[in-house]
Parts: structure tokens; sequence; C-alpha cells
């Protein structure tokens, strides 16, 4: 390869030089800063969006009325299962129930699929003033705004 070189002069081989100099400068940009700095806006922009989530779901959760007391709870005639399966029945939800499974007679785990958020807090917010507790909830963001999966574990009180 040098035998190569020697034969350009000083000025052809300084022209090389930078030339190869200022592709590889473009490269590490075009390769390396570029896909990085978009990266890093795409995140920021993730960030944002989900500290407005939260504080819209904050603003939604102080809307959810608030049950006085538990005695004027509606006592949970027949399984819980089927108490359940009536109550996701008025809410619209069976579609979007992908899975129900009781475990034992006090708890039940749910799984939605694609389900609008509203109808879900609505659902949830039927379910507590039953005399149902959240023992665990699990939500996530589906691919559509204001969309999300679920999964839950409601035990009776």
């Amino acid at each position: 390869m040098f035998e190569f070189l020697d034969r350009y002069s000083a000025r052809e081989k300084l022209i090389v030089g930078v030339a190869l100099l200022v592709m590889t400068v473009i490269m590490l940009h075009a390769q390396v800063i570029e896909p990085y700095q978009l990266r890093l806006a795409e995140l920021q922009d993730e960030i944002e969006q989900q500290r407005a989530d939260l504080q819209w779901m904050k603003s939604a959760v102080a809307r959810i009325p608030a049950t006085a007391s538990r005695s004027s709870a509606v006592e949970i005639d027949g399984t819980l299962a089927n108490f359940i399966d009536q109550a996701v029945r008025r809410q619209g939800l069976t579609e979007q129930l992908s899975q129900m499974s009781p475990v034992g007679t006090d708890e039940i785990r749910m799984r939605y699929a694609e389900v609008d958020f509203n109808r879900l807090v609505g659902f949830i917010a039927q379910v507590n003033a039953s005399g149902l507790e959240i023992k665990d909830i699990r939500i996530s963001p589906g691919d559509d705004p204001g969309i999300v999966d679920c999964s839950l574990v409601l035990v009776r009180l």
C-alpha cells in the first residue's frame, strides 16, 4: 500500500488524507452522533408524555367518588366470579376481558387487553363500591391514546 502512495506527490497525499479525515468525521456523525441525538429527543418526548399522563391520571383519581363507608357496600350473593362477570357485562367490557380466574373464594385475577381507560376506571369504581378491594393492579399503555392493557387482582373484604 505504501508503494501505491509513493507514486503520488505530497500535495496529492495531503488531499487524500484530508478527504479520509472528512469522510471519517461525516461517518461518525451519521452513524453515532445523529442517532444518539434523535434517540435522546425521542426519550425526552416520551418522558414529557408520561408526565402529562401521570398528571391526567392524578386528576382522574381526584374525580372518582370516594366511598364514605364500607357498611353500605352491596352484599355479594353467589360466587365472586359470577358477581364480577355481571359487573363486567354491565360495564360492557366483556370483549376486552381476556382472562378471569378465581383464586380461592375471596380473590379473583383478571386480565384486560386493549380496554378504554375511562371504562376500566368506572369498572374499578363499581366493584370497589361493592365491597371489593384491589390487591394488585398493573396498567400498561396500549397502541392508541386512552387504550390500556391491565392485569388486576380483586379481593373480597
